[in-house]
């Protein structure tokens, strides 16, 4: 029995150490990040912080994760981190929180962790970060189809299409902008869609069949909030 227990001890901390952590932290004190850092590593995680400037989220903590086995747990041990430190809850996001923060930045293994903490954030700056965002930081999900699906565009010439249900990747494919045109290719492929900087969306030129038919809209300023 005592062999079975400290197997199974070992196949536990072998798989928190697996779990990467990237922790993005805005107005939160360097004491308080040591903490969460330092936490997040006693509980068995590897966590790092990030310092790359990010967009000027709305106030909250967010878990950004592909799913697995493990996430509800490790999300939870997150969570009891974060109160344990009187910092926000956090909403945890399938896939995406918004303004190019993808899972396809966070493959299996890696989880974003991002607290942000700018009472002094304005939304007129949201709203002013949002007219002049580009494609790169729409949150695009699909309209008018009988599946959800959502595209992201990454800053390598890459684009990938989810189902936004269970995150299960559809394609990968190349983008470019050509006259003021969106194209998608794969080997053997090529589709291109109309923009709408105005409207922040992308409508195929003719009809193609599912998922690469849908017209795709961003929804970031409904997608990125916090729980009252």
């Amino acid at each position: 029995m005592r062999k079975i227990f400290f197997l199974f001890l070992t196949l536990f901390i072998t798989a928190c150490s697996s779990t990467k952590i990237h922790v993005y932290t805005v107005g939160v004190d360097q004491h308080t990040q040591r903490q969460l850092l330092q936490s997040l590593n006693t509980a068995g995680f590897r966590a790092h912080q990030k310092t790359i400037p990010l967009p000027p989220l709305k106030e909250g903590a967010y878990i950004i994760y592909t799913p697995g086995s493990r996430s509800t747990h490790v999300n939870q041990q997150i969570e009891q981190i974060l109160e344990s430190l009187n910092l926000p809850a956090p909403e945890s996001r399938l896939f995406s929180l918004g303004e190019g923060i993808s899972a396809h930045r966070y493959t299996k293994g890696n989880v974003g962790l991002y607290v942000i903490n700018n009472t002094a954030q304005q939304t007129d700056s949201l709203k002013k970060f949002l007219d002049e965002s580009s494609i790169l930081d729409w949150e695009l999900g699909s309209v008018n189809c009988s599946e959800s699906y959502i595209v992201d565009f990454m800053g390598d010439g890459k684009s990938y299409i989810s189902q936004l249900e269970d995150g299960k990747e559809i394609s990968s494919l190349n983008w470019k902008i050509h006259n003021k045109k969106l194209i998608l290719t794969t080997a053997f492929k090529r589709y291109v869609y109309d923009i709408s900087e105005a409207d922040k969306t992308i409508t195929p030129s003719q009809q193609y069949p599912e998922p690469y038919g849908c017209q795709f809209r961003s929804n970031f300023e409904t997608t990125v909030h916090v729980k009252p």
